[in-house]
């Protein structure tokens, strides 16, 4: 670990046994008149007055700071979980587009969404059992796949789900920042469904201490009403304690390239009827040329032949070697170098 990681470790280690509140204290906002006299801002009023000063925190009654715009509730979207010397930690969202998505009819994508929203179903049977063992209202899941298989594309779809429903997706970056960070969030909010988004985790293991993403995931932290997705090209990195440990993990899905059906309605997605008839495109013909393709390849087949005029038959022979493994020894070979 770096030592600028360590470092934020023994930071994060002080903090996390720390009440966490508001980095200067209690908000003086108002519903009622000040001791001044004078009207407090109310959280309607300020969504127009962010990036100015207009109120006042206190740590202990006796010292006051100016402060900008308060906010009730985070509004659902993607979060980031960040630190501030000046202020502390702070969640910062994420613009992200799910605007343009295509849910496949039929395939695995529908089927791991659908498995999601009966999860959020269940939390009745999750946290009313008696006297029964306690289970923790979360879900583990994780999706493998070649690259531009689709992954990314599966957890927007999983992202305009949960903000629908009105909850928040957190991006997992530093355990103990997401430790110190989810604490506080559910101070605020207790009952907001949370999906926490661990893209590469084989990445996130090689980055951070293996131990501290594994408690998390284990539910040392009492984290609740939360699904955690993970994402990998490299299943064969995470080892056993992962990828067959169901509580941390219960569900593993291997999303492919798209089949016929699917290249099918991307394309038809892509192009217009206009410019089927215009270029006279044999949709068929181009079904079947695109198999073995990622959603990207086939994104740049309509690029290259429709927006740039390319020949189709070059930009398919394009795209068939770009699947072909390339190295450094291929240019030295091409020079007249090597064997």
């Amino acid at each position: 670990m770096s030592s600028e990681g360590k470092m934020l470790n023994e930071i994060l280690e002080r903090k996390s046994n720390q009440q966490p509140s508001h980095p200067l204290g209690k908000i003086r906002k108002a519903s009622r008149r000040d001791d001044m006299g004078v009207d407090a801002q109310s959280e309607d009023e300020s969504e127009n007055t962010y990036g100015k000063m207009i109120q006042w925190t206190s740590p202990d009654g006796e010292r006051f700071f100016p402060a900008g715009a308060i906010k009730k509730n985070l509004s659902p979207g993607v979060y980031d979980i960040k630190e501030s010397p000046q202020t502390g930690l702070y969640f910062e969202k994420v613009p992200v587009n799910t605007q343009d998505l295509i849910n496949f009819p039929d395939s695995k994508q529908e089927s791991i969404l659908k498995e999601i929203e009966n999860f959020w179903t269940r939390k009745d049977a999750f946290k009313n059992r008696g006297d029964k063992a306690k289970i923790l209202y979360k879900r583990g899941i994780c999706l493998w796949g070649p690259p531009g298989s689709g992954k990314t594309c599966l957890v927007q779809m999983i992202v305009k789900d949960v903000t629908e429903r009105g909850g928040i997706c957190v991006i997992f970056g530093h355990p103990k920042l997401f430790v110190s960070g989810m604490r506080i969030f559910r101070q605020i909010h207790p009952d907001t469904k949370v999906v926490v988004l661990m893209e590469d985790i084989d990445s996130i293991l090689e980055n951070y201490e293996e131990s501290d993403v594994l408690n998390i995931l284990d539910g040392v932290n009492v984290l609740e009403d939360v699904v955690f997705l993970a994402t990998t090209n490299y299943p064969e990195r995470l080892g056993h304690r992962i990828i067959n440990r169901p509580s941390r993990f219960d569900k593993r899905h291997f999303i492919d390239h798209p089949n016929d059906v699917c290249r099918r309605i991307y394309l038809e997605h892509l192009l217009s009827e206009k410019e089927i008839k215009e270029r006279s495109i044999d949709l068929e013909q181009w079904v079947e040329d695109s198999k073995g393709f990622s959603m990207a390849h086939i994104k740049e087949l309509f690029v290259a032949v429709v927006i740039l005029g390319d020949k189709y038959e070059n930009a398919i022979k394009t795209l068939q070697e770009m699947k072909e493994p390339i190295s450094s020894e291929d240019s030295r070979k091409a020079l007249g170098f090597g064997a």
